[in-house]
């Protein structure tokens, strides 16, 4: 199945259920291509996350979220454990000590996670409410 990409040219929130979809499949796609800091696909997958918040937020609102409980949800949602944070974390001992709040993330874990798990940078920060 062929995926339309969403027409920007006059920029607008996601509208309907059918935009949302289609973000969050281009989306996918981008972080599949694993697209590069600072290219024209890196600004597109950060535009589209921000309206998908967006659209998230104002139809689903769930509160307040903490980095460790959106890390925790992703790794259950794709199917992964604890140890498929160890290469982006720095180690096994990183990755115990942020799940149990005794350590932040630093900003190569932050942009690590995001690209892993697909989890916004400020609900990885703490900054989503």
């Amino acid at each position: 199945m062929a995926t339309t990409l969403l027409d920007f040219s006059k920029p607008h929130v996601l509208r309907s259920e059918a935009e949302y979809d289609a973000a969050i499949a281009e989306i996918g796609r981008l972080l599949d291509e694993d697209v590069e800091s600072g290219s024209e696909g890196y600004e597109r997958l950060e535009f589209l996350s921000v309206l998908v918040e967006h659209y998230e937020d104002e139809r689903h609102p769930m509160g307040s979220v903490t980095p460790q409980q959106a890390v925790t949800f992703m790794l259950e949602q794709k199917g992964m454990d604890r140890s498929d944070l160890d290469s982006v974390m720095g180690g096994k001992s990183r990755v115990s000590e942020f799940l149990n709040g005794k350590r932040d993330l630093s900003k190569s874990q932050v942009e690590g996670l995001r690209r892993l798990l697909g989890i916004p940078a400020d609900v990885l920060l703490g900054l989503d409410g």
